[in-house]
């Protein structure tokens, strides 16, 4: 027999030839398809898919410890790609030259294997890992991570080169945020004209602007406000020592029983009856410290990272100065005014009583003020108004103490135990000198 249906008797010679060199051209291919599919799936993960790792027991673990250095991952993904694609078309180039004799097969074996490489070992495997990276993931974890582990010695000169390639190609290269303050600030602003976008919508847009340039020390609950308890201690104790109501910051604090520094917490508005019969100590979470300095956006990430629902501010002493919970975060994202007197005196930062004259509280944000009048207190190195007053007067203030700053007057008007200090504000219609008097 000459042939076989349609194929030649030489082809299916030549193709038996070769059948060793067909099937490592096969292998060749899976392989490059796994690099492919294993490089979507892991750089697809998003931080939700991240953090329901951790309770996807050993392996999800190990794949979190894999994602601390992804420049390795993504080194040693290529790497491998790169001398698989190399044998590949270097063996697909060879069968080809070997079978010079009969053009059509050659032609059909470089052709055939450039579209099975793009279509198998590209294509095909990234659409699928992408459409559940967190499952596919899990599947690559292991030959991954012994992946990264063979090349170890040889990660880092891939890294230098990498630096060495930036710093050459692109010297002034700066990498760009996933998402900018500005971005949002144009979000804002283009909304004006979407009659599709809500006002709520447009207020927490303008709210989530606000909150990631405000630090933790102008909407943290102050130390002096807080109530806390030494243990051991029980939950009729505290009950009774709160009077019969809650706090107001809703959460019971424990320090520790050598110091005054607060070491955990305990939701007393989520604390069901099932859990105060049957444990309620086992409810008290570890808290987290931040610096005073952090901003609100970096509170409310690390919070959520370490699944904690109270910060501790700290100075920089390391002295606690006030808590920030999970709530005030997310209260001040739907509120219509941010800032500490609507959380805890349950009054407005800034309200008018009259033609050219407003009422506020002695936690009132100066960048509350700045934002309304157009000023600014970047001299002085208070956050409120109660700040700014003591600083001026280099004392406590009293009642019917005035200040002008910044062509604003203050004047004090009440101090009480329960709200503080309560001040009336002026706007100045001329330009005057700075001064204080009683």
């Amino acid at each position: 027999m000459d042939s076989i249906g349609f194929v030649p008797q030489k082809t299916l010679d030549a193709l038996l030839t070769y059948t060793p060199a067909l099937i490592a051209l096969l292998v060749l291919l899976l392989c490059s398809g796994f690099f492919s599919f294993s490089e979507a799936a892991i750089f697809s993960l998003n931080q939700t898919d991240r953090a329901a790792l951790v309770e996807k027991g050993k392996l999800g673990r190990r794949l979190l410890h894999l994602l601390e250095n992804p420049e390795n991952i993504l080194n040693s993904i290529l790497l491998g790609n790169l001398f698989v694609n190399l044998l590949y078309f270097t063996l697909a180039a060879v069968v080809a030259f070997r079978l010079k004799d009969q053009s059509i097969l050659a032609l059909t074996i470089g052709i055939g294997s450039l579209l099975a490489i793009i279509i198998f070992a590209e294509i095909l495997p990234k659409n699928i890992s992408v459409r559940a990276p967190q499952f596919c993931s899990l599947l690559v974890c292991f030959p991954i991570f012994f992946l990264v582990r063979l090349l170890k010695p040889v990660l880092p000169v891939l890294s230098f080169l990498n630096l060495l390639s930036r710093r050459l190609v692109y010297p002034n290269f700066v990498p760009e945020p996933y998402l900018r303050v500005s971005d949002l600030e144009s979000a804002v602003a283009l909304s004006d004209n979407d009659a599709a976008l809500l006002k709520r919508e447009q207020r927490v847009l303008q709210n989530i602007v606000a909150l990631s340039d405000m630090g933790a020390a102008e909407l943290m609950r102050p130390r002096s406000w807080l109530k806390t308890f030494r243990p051991p201690i029980t939950f009729d104790q505290i009950i009774s020592e709160l009077g019969g109501t809650l706090p107001r910051s809703g959460y019971c604090l424990l320090i520790e029983q050598d110091s005054e520094e607060i070491v955990s917490a305990l939701c007393l508005t989520r604390l069901t009856a099932e859990e105060l019969e049957t444990g309620w100590e086992e409810q008290f979470e570890y808290v987290i410290y931040v610096p005073w300095s952090t901003s609100i956006a970096e509170v409310f990430d690390h919070l959520q990272r370490a699944k904690r629902k109270v910060a501790v501010v700290v100075n920089e002493f390391g002295e606690t100065i006030g808590i920030i919970t999970i709530d005030d975060i997310i209260a001040a994202l739907f509120t219509r005014e941010q800032g500490r007197s609507r959380g805890l005196l349950n009054r407005r930062e800034l309200k008018r009583i009259a033609d050219n004259c407003w009422q506020l509280t002695g936690l009132t944000s100066l960048r509350t003020l700045e934002r309304k009048f157009g000023v600014s207190f970047r001299e002085y190195s208070s956050l409120t108004v109660g700040g700014l007053l003591r600083e001026r007067l280099e004392r406590l203030p009293r009642v019917g103490d005035q200040c002008e700053v910044a062509m604003l007057q203050f004047r004090v008007v009440s101090i009480e135990d329960e709200t503080g200090l309560i001040a009336e504000l002026q706007k100045q219609t001329e330009l005057h000198s700075s001064e204080c008097r009683s």
